[in-house]
């Protein structure tokens, strides 16, 4: 009975940790700032990186902000990637363990790329393959 009671309490804990983590990357995704590379309207450096992607010509992108670092790029063949290179230090290993080096690759066509990919944390990724939309989906999925 009471290693059932741990248990629960242990999960709920870890659900607990999860939800905070997604409400505070969410409050960096729709964060006006302009610090996060996932912010709802893009930056300078974000637009030019749009504006090619859209043309397929191959660019790439590295953002730090309030998550921590993503890397983006774009090839000829209309294929964009999208990889958490790290999260910030204030993070979980856990978290840490997760999501690091991970990334996703979306295909598209010309003139529709979708700029959520890079100026959100999950927008679009339903559209992409890969394990960081794996572990992204899991974390959604988990605390809801």
């Amino acid at each position: 009975m009471k290693t059932s009671t741990l248990a629960k309490t242990a999960a709920l804990s870890l659900a607990a940790i999860l939800w905070i983590f997604l409400m505070v990357l969410a409050t960096g995704c729709v964060s006006n700032t302009g610090a996060s590379p996932a912010a709802g309207n893009p930056s300078p450096e974000q637009a030019a990186f749009i504006a090619a992607a859209n043309k397929c010509s191959e660019t790439n992108m590295t953002a730090t902000g309030i998550a921590g670092t993503f890397t983006y790029s774009v090839s000829s063949d209309c294929t964009f990637t999208k990889a958490l290179v790290r999260l910030n230090e204030s993070e979980s290993q856990g978290m840490k363990t997760m999501l690091e080096g991970k990334n996703m690759t979306c295909v598209y066509t010309p003139g529709n790329f979708d700029p959520r990919w890079v100026t959100s944390l999950v927008g679009g990724m339903e559209y992409c393959n890969g394990d960081l939309k794996d572990a992204l989906a899991k974390l959604i999925i988990f605390t809801t």
